[in-house]
């Protein structure tokens, strides 16, 4: 590998389930790398436990160091944790030194031609910006529910060509063009914000089939993910704002009421025309429909005062 030229992929890998899920990711993410021109960067701050136990079984791997979180924040609060994994999202963009920058999640166990893809995406398409597909890999209903509520739109099979979403969990970018918005990214990155950014300079936005990763959370308790869903809404509208005009704000608020109805009328729709995955999705319908009430409900708070607590911080 040639220092000037950089390596080939650069993959930052944001810790989010912890330790166990971490080694786990990085066993099916480094093992088939057999190309030396790929660096992996895992960012890590003092909250993440466990680190130290998993660093010499990955020898090749960049465990990044930010230091200690001391800003006073609970770290445990769904709504301070995703600003943190924001954050160690940007660290690893920041010393990435890839042409292909690409997005990997913990909770996500990439194929193992995962990085291969993704190099044949980029090498064969004239695209800046190309996501894959997320399937799941989890074991009960509350975890198919969480799995229609986050990544419904992206299981196979998926239809290659153009899209307005791509998930941050399976993502990949041209560095090129990811540093012509580093402005936006360089301390927390928001892949809402990003991609917005990048479609209005005129990079396209693509959606690849064969790029797959396979999720699994584990264990869930539905009286953490209603709160998760509820501070995640609401730092989903907070972050929107910035991109709305005080009239389509004002609409956003208006039409919340029929918003759990729209977005689960979409679910349903997309999961029954799919029938893959149909019958676990009816199962795990009322556990979907809490879920996304508690998400509207964090919405339409967050449309109101256009902010989220952790923002403010």
């Amino acid at each position: 590998m040639s220092e000037d030229a950089g390596p080939k992929l650069s993959v930052v890998l944001r810790v989010v389930g912890g330790d166990v899920f971490l080694r786990r990711c990085l066993q099916h993410l480094v093992a088939p790398i057999k190309d030396k021109d790929i660096e992996v960067i895992v960012p890590y701050d003092s909250t993440v436990r466990g680190i130290e136990g998993i660093k010499g079984s990955f020898p090749g791997v960049l465990f990044l160091d930010m230091g200690v979180v001391d800003d006073g924040s609970k770290p445990y609060l769904p709504d301070v944790a995703h600003i943190l994994y924001d954050r160690r999202t940007a660290a690893g963009l920041r010393v990435a030194k890839g042409r292909i920058v690409a997005l990997l999640e913990d909770y996500g166990a990439p194929d193992p031609d995962w990085c291969a893809q993704i190099l044949k995406a980029h090498e064969e398409l004239p695209h800046s910006v190309i996501g894959g597909a997320v399937e799941h890999a989890g074991k009960n209903l509350m975890n198919w529910a969480v799995y229609f509520l986050d990544f419904g739109r992206y299981q196979l099979p998926l239809a290659e060509g153009p899209a307005e979403y791509l998930t941050d969990v399976n993502v990949s970018y041209q560095k090129a063009a990811l540093d012509s918005v580093r402005d936006l990214w360089s301390e927390k990155y928001n892949e809402v914000t990003v991609h917005w950014a990048l479609a209005r300079k005129g990079f396209s936005l693509w959606r690849r089939p064969q790029i797959i990763v396979r999720q699994d959370r584990g264990r869930l308790l539905f009286s953490m993910l209603v709160i998760e869903r509820f501070c995640w809404g609401r730092l989903f509208a907070a972050t929107r704002t910035r991109e709305l005009s005080f009239s389509s704000r004002l609409a956003y608020v208006m039409l919340s009421p029929i918003l759990p109805i729209v977005l689960l009328a979409r679910m349903t729709r997309r999961a029954l025309a799919g029938k893959r995955n149909s019958g676990r999705f009816l199962l795990a319908f009322p556990l979907t429909a809490a879920m996304t009430l508690f998400w509207c409900a964090g919405e339409l708070v967050g449309y109101v005062t256009g902010r989220d607590r952790a923002l403010s911080s």
